[in-house]
């Protein structure tokens, strides 16, 4: 009976989570990084890894995805600068269309180095096989351990491992918790809300609606609102629409046009 719940639960808090995000801070300040004509599975650009840590794992994700076409892309950054990382995680996923199109099988894995942060971000087409609660124990399990040793290779390859194990049917995580994730996720939903609607209300008695971003221009916080609205619905909740390349002729890069809808999970260490 709670399967029904369980995706408008994640939807309304994702959204709510942007009105935050945006009514707070303004549109997100992180430039997520052009998708490259060609994308690894590592993309590593806070320069942590070493070649052969790098190419030993891309090994490893291409070869998965060659058989399975689920494409799984670590990306790691040293700061968001203050930016919600779920957030981030979902538009990264969606501008570079993580996974194959009409499968949207695409996992992204994104590290924060100095901000101590890291999710788990899932395409529509894997949701159902890595939940928000399998990525959390995987997240918390299996990686934070490493990365408080300030060892990003093996929280990465031990990550990256359990999320191929989830997609096989190989991992056995506790379920029992996911009637109190539902309960508190509707909780939750309703508390951000109310502090939505208040927020509005004394938006609106405000006169002046307008402020100065950090670079001098003057901006008005209802154009703020809406465009970014309309912007994370076109990318992240709708995904892209372009055609998949072929990967005749070796490898063809990963982004075959997956669209990702807000599945996932975060830590910090």
């Amino acid at each position: 009976m709670n399967y029904p719940m369980k995706y408008p639960v994640k939807f309304i808090l994702l959204i709510f989570g942007l009105f935050v995000n945006i009514f707070l801070y303004g549109q997100t300040e992180f430039k997520i990084p052009e998708k490259p004509q060609l994308i690894y599975p590592v993309n590593d650009y806070a320069n942590i890894l070493t070649d052969d840590q790098r190419n030993a794992l891309n090994n490893k994700l291409i070869s998965y995805s060659d058989s399975t076409s689920t494409e799984i892309v670590v990306c790691l950054i040293k700061t968001l600068g203050g930016d919600d990382i779920n957030y981030v995680g979902a538009k990264w996923g969606a501008k570079w269309q993580i996974g194959q199109k009409y499968k949207n099988n695409g996992v992204l894995l994104l590290i924060v180095t100095d901000d101590h942060k890291l999710t788990i971000q899932t395409g529509r087409g894997v949701e159902d096989a890595l939940t928000d609660y399998t990525s959390s124990t995987i997240i918390h399990q299996y990686m934070i351990p490493y990365l408080k040793l300030n060892n990003f290779y093996e929280a990465i390859n031990s990550g990256t491992d359990q999320i191929i194990n989830v997609l096989q049917g190989k991992f056995k995580a506790d379920n029992k918790g996911d009637d109190d994730e539902t309960t508190s996720g509707i909780v939750i939903a309703i508390f951000i809300f109310f502090i939505i609607l208040l927020y509005i209300l004394m938006h609106k008695n405000n006169k002046n609606n307008t402020y100065y971003d950090r670079n001098g221009k003057r901006r008005n916080n209802d154009d703020d609102f809406w465009g970014g609205l309309g912007g994370f619905i076109g990318g992240s909740i709708f995904g892209g629409g372009s055609s998949s390349g072929s990967r005749g002729g070796g490898f063809g890069g990963f982004g075959g046009g997956g669209s990702f809808g807000g599945g996932g999970a975060s830590g910090s260490w």
